[in-house]
């Protein structure tokens, strides 16, 4: 059990876990017997969080002293590959679930831009979280045939169809449409742009076509365009993709990032090689430093206790997956659902088999907090990091089930209850 000590006069300040903080001077902490993730290693040691940021040494008087119990610390946690918050209404009950995971960073991958300022522009919130807003899509795309579902079912009670066109799509099917329709969509100031790729080697018989609408996705030939724009603006580029043709699609128009692994839904009958990534295009990601979030986790949802068609997808992301870690790919996780986060998409990660204990760990608490927030001094436990961790129980390079079991939490510097 974690044992804390206030100094004679100060106040030991644990926040409740509610979506944002309360405005107030950050104490400083002295933390010992614990064990530290340092440079993919633990290391017993104290460390200190002074004005919400960790030190090795502290020449004054802390106001509390926590004894975290021979704990292990780790980063906390980021999930590149998220649709919450979605609402202003729903801030709370999206960021409560995160903030308990010690999940504090989010690539929000597609959302109504209307509601984005109200949500992003509240002080002091737990969870950080970057907006794409709207998708920038073909007229047939996955995006659009969600986004109306969604609505129908009510999700977003006082939306109506007829309101989506650039709140939560941006439809581009020309470059004289991203011309007219690009500033428009800068003024909702997102903080990257996401686009819609989907089966692009079949996109000219998909296109018209509405048996495929949900399944067709922008013109190839405006995904260097679009990224060039981005860039001129120090904008990252994100890419939702389906096959092997997309990911190379992607790569070869300089995204960022890819959002998914192909195949997350491999249907009855498709041939598998059309979702096996080519190792030259995995290649050349790596080469150009192009991020792949995981997504694995949606495949169990899709197979519908089909257990041989969840078992074919399994195998393809296993596949992908060596294909990408061998190339020297950078490999984020991400979950891409409401009900789940991170962590469970690492967990599904390790069933794969692909990857040891210590790898995943460092994917989720230091390779995906730098990529969603690359400029910043997270995903590490040094002097001058931000005072953002998680303690743990045991080690959870040993047993990765471990991360569920946390014993504190500190954003900020401040700790948060639990």
């Amino acid at each position: 059990m974690v044992r804390m000590f206030c100094r004679m006069g100060a106040a030991l300040a644990i926040l409740p876990l509610v979506p944002a903080f309360v405005a107030s001077q950050v104490p400083t902490f002295e933390l010992v017997n614990g064990y530290w993730y340092i440079d993919g290693t633990f290391r017993a040691q104290t460390m200190y969080s002074v004005a919400g940021v960790i030190r090795s040494s502290h020449s004054g008087t802390p106001d509390s002293v926590i004894d975290l119990a021979g704990g292990y610390v780790v980063p906390a946690f980021g999930d590149a590959h998220q649709h919450r918050p979605d609402t202003p209404d729903r801030l709370e009950s999206a960021m409560t679930p995160l903030v308990s995971e010690g999940v504090f960073y989010v690539m929000n991958q597609g959302n109504l831009t209307r509601y984005v300022h109200a949500m992003r522009d509240q002080p002091g919130q737990m969870v950080d979280v970057l907006y794409a807003n709207a998708q920038i899509a073909s007229a047939q795309s996955h995006s659009l045939e969600l986004w109306q579902r969604l609505v129908r079912n009510g999700v977003f009670p006082g939306m109506t169809v007829d309101r989506l066109d650039a709140d939560a799509s941006v439809v581009v099917e020309s470059a004289s449409d991203l011309e007219a329709k690009w500033a428009d969509h800068l003024a909702g100031r997102p903080d990257f742009i996401k686009i819609m790729l989907e089966h692009s080697d079949e996109f000219q018989e998909r296109r018209d076509d509405p048996a495929y609408f949900g399944a067709s996705g922008l013109d190839p030939a405006l995904v260097p365009s679009i990224v060039a724009r981005a860039h001129a603006l120090g904008l990252r580029v994100s890419a939702h993709i389906e096959n092997a043709a997309d990911f190379r699609l992607a790569v070869a128009g300089g995204v960022d990032v890819v959002a998914h692994l192909p195949g997350y839904n491999i249907r009855t009958g498709e041939d598998v090689a059309t979702y096996r990534i080519d190792r030259n295009d995995a290649e050349q990601a790596a080469r150009q430093g192009t991020i792949v979030v995981s997504t694995t986790l949606l495949s169990d949802g899709f197979a519908r206790g089909d257990s041989s068609r969840l078992a074919l997808m399994r195998a393809n992301h296993a596949a992908n997956l060596r294909i990408l870690a061998d190339a020297g790919v950078t490999l984020v996780a991400g979950s891409d659902s409401y009900r789940e986060s991170s962590i469970a998409e690492v967990l599904n990660l390790r069933k794969l088999g692909v990857f040891a204990d210590a790898e995943l760990l460092q994917m989720l608490a230091v390779d995906t907090p730098r990529a969603i927030y690359p400029n910043r001094a997270i995903g590490a436990l040094i002097d001058g990091s931000e005072a953002n961790f998680v303690v743990l129980r045991a080690d959870p390079t040993q047993d990765l089930t471990g991360i569920r079991d946390i014993t504190l939490l500190m954003k900020d510097g401040r700790l948060i209850q639990r």
